[in-house]
């Protein structure tokens, strides 16, 4: 899922963001990330004198799904193992947090203000730091700049820990230069396609088609198959009817009334100075009746885009320089005031007033929330009347009735969800074969036994009851004829396809007019053709002059390699020398993952996840 980011790269904002996913995973596993899944504890993750509380975990559990899953629910994400891979990256910050306070290793302000003034993501056209972009990137990735501090602080702790063990690892500068000549080379081709064409096919005679099906017909043998019937239940399927009164809409507001609060907001401009003496005198020039944005032209050669700040809340704000900010009147000055990026003098040109969205506004939004509560709630109970019921007896078309659920039927199901033609299963099941919790308690439950209730995804609530199995069995060509037919069709119209295409190849003239394509790369990149990364392959694959087929499925293509262009010298320098970084960078996390490995031993690394699930749970 998120184990593409891991990318290797340097940067503080990469760091901070993905640093310790990748070897997250690999340290421990998934399996391993629902230890103590059952249970409360004050402590989710716990290393040495390290550790993070379950709301701590569920933050950050939260904002990766928003930052990386954004279409993707809680409950999706919960399922899909988010928060195991969470789970082990802040596992493993917590690990080296404990070993930096076993070795007394320190980070200063200078040191984090280093990193941030490196980071290009953070850099105007210029090239000088731009605290405006600097907010921006933070905002978009749901970050305070508090927040940012506090992870380049653990980033370069952390650093300084696998730096003393991975910096003299690296790779040959020759293995890099031949890796990147061989994936910057270039070539050229010419195509000449020919369409696969089923409608000029005629269906076969009856012995030629069941000549052709007895090579074939193990393509077709029926799989294992059951039928199940399924009972359900979700909030969805009671909420609206649950009456909510004003009154509890109205303790609700109230309860709730930071989700409905604006916080105050103002509009900022500010100069940074790498001393407070500069500081002190940009301000006595501004107080004295000089134009902010002149002085900072003069002092630092900003422009008024480097200087404006926008519209931020004290939550934005760092520090003494969010004081200074919210204690200074509109058109006053707020500073000197210090911050890991410098010495800090701002105007406020602007405050907005916070305030409340009224309950008038937020009244259906309340509604629709406290019914959905209500119905989770409700959900609980009703499924402890339906195990009281069958326990008692009753058959799970009583137990489902009484609780006005939905009992549906799944005929003939495979093991990954599909029906007997290998196609998923459509109709008024399609929903339920499709939860994979639901797929495995199909295939795991005896036949004619009831499973218990058990959770799928978003809040569903279901169970099992087998009804029959079949054994994988050969079909007879009277039961696939049509598809068999059709199968037939398309396998002779590929062939045919094929066939022309290989004569093109042989007349000595067919690639006379035909333009060449544009140089492209052996992954493809370059060439505009669906079948791009096919045809590459077999163009790289052969010399100059050589020619041969390719099958696409909807097309036969006759491939010529027309020219091969080698990397360029500057080209090739350049890269070669960010694939020797990806690779010290790979050898690098294999590392961290072993010496992460080592001290969890260490420092004892506990999780228990339970109060994490607890809480996420809650906020679906």
């Amino acid at each position: 899922m998120l184990q593409a980011l891991r990318g290797g790269a340097k940067s503080p904002i990469m760091k901070v963001f993905l640093v310790f996913l990748a070897a997250g995973f690999a340290l421990w596993g998934v399996g391993d990330m629902t230890t103590g899944l059952i249970g409360g504890s004050d402590k989710a993750i716990e290393a040495g004198d390290e550790s993070l509380s379950p709301r701590e975990v569920a933050v950050e559990f939260d904002r990766t799904r928003r930052n990386y899953m954004p279409n993707v629910s809680t409950g999706e994400a919960l399922q899909a193992g988010l928060l195991g891979e969470v789970a082990g990256m802040l596992a493993q910050e917590v690990v080296f947090h404990a070993e930096a306070n076993r070795l007394g290793l320190t980070v200063t302000r200078e040191m984090q203000r280093r990193e941030v003034a490196a980071e290009p993501t953070f850099k105007d056209e210029t090239g000088a730091f731009s605290q405006t972009r600097f907010l921006s990137v933070l905002a978009n990735a749901g970050l305070s700049e508090a927040d940012y501090l506090q992870r380049i602080e653990s980033a370069l702790r952390r650093e300084q820990i696998v730096g003393a063990v991975a910096d003299g690892v690296r790779q040959p500068q020759i293995v890099a230069r031949a890796l990147t000549a061989y994936e910057l080379e270039r070539r050229s081709a010419r195509l000449v396609s020919v369409a696969v064409d089923t409608d000029t096919v005629s269906d076969p005679d009856g012995a030629a088609l069941a000549s052709w099906y007895d090579d074939v017909k193990s393509r077709y043998d029926a799989p294992m198959l059951r039928t199940a019937r399924v009972g359900s239940l979700t909030p969805q399927m009671f909420a609206s009817a649950i009456e909510v009164s004003d009154a509890e809409i109205a303790d609700a507001y109230a309860d709730r009334i930071d989700e409905f609060t604006t916080p105050e907001r103002r509009r900022v401009r500010q100069m940074v100075f790498e001393d407070a003496a500069s500081a002190d005198t940009a301000r006595d020039r501004v107080a004295g009746g000089e134009d902010f944005e002149a002085v900072a032209a003069d002092m630092l050669g900003w422009t008024g885009d480097d200087t404006n700040l926008g519209l931020v809340t004290r939550r934005d704000l760092d520090g003494a320089v969010g004081e200074a900010v919210f204690a200074a009147e509109t058109g006053a000055i707020a500073g000197p005031a210090e911050s890991v990026f410098g010495v800090h003098l701002l105007v406020v040109d602007e405050i907005q007033e916070g305030g409340e969205t009224s309950l008038a506004d937020v009244s259906d939004t309340i509604r629709a929330t406290l019914q959905s509560e209500a119905a989770t709630d409700m959900i609980y109970e009703k499924v402890n009347q339906i195990e009281d019921r069958i326990a008692s007896g009753a058959t799970l078309d009583e137990a489902m009735a009484e609780v006005s659920g939905r009992l549906v039927t799944i005929a003939d199901i495979d093991r990954r969800g599909n029906d007997i033609d290998g196609n998923p299963i459509a109709g008024e099941a399609a929903d339920l074969a499709q939860d994979s919790v639901v797929l495995e308690t199909i295939w795991s439950s005896d036949i004619d036994e009831q499973s218990v209730i058990q959770e799928g995804a978003d809040d569903l609530f279901f169970i099992v009851e087998v009804t029959a199995e079949t054994d994988p069995r050969e079909r007879s060509l009277d039961e696939v004829r049509t598809r068999a037919i059709a199968d037939w069709k398309r396998v002779e119209a590929i062939k045919n396809a094929r066939e022309a295409a290989e004569a093109r190849i042989a007349d000595a003239g067919a690639f006379d007019d035909v333009e060449t394509t544009s140089d492209f790369r052996r992954n493809g990149i370059g060439l505009d053709h669906e079948a791009a990364r096919l045809i590459a392959t077999a163009v790289f694959a052969q010399d100059i002059g050589e020619a041969r087929v390719v099958e696409t499925g909807s097309e036969a293509i006759a491939v010529r390699t027309e020219t091969i262009v080698a990397a360029e010298e500057d080209e090739l320098s350049n890269s070669s020398n960010l694939v020797a970084n990806m690779i010290d960078n790979a050898i690098r996390q294999d590392v961290l993952a072993a010496l992460a490995r080592d001290l969890s031993q260490d420092h004892d690394l506990q999780m228990r996840l339970g109060g994490v699930q607890q809480i996420l749970v809650g906020t679906q």
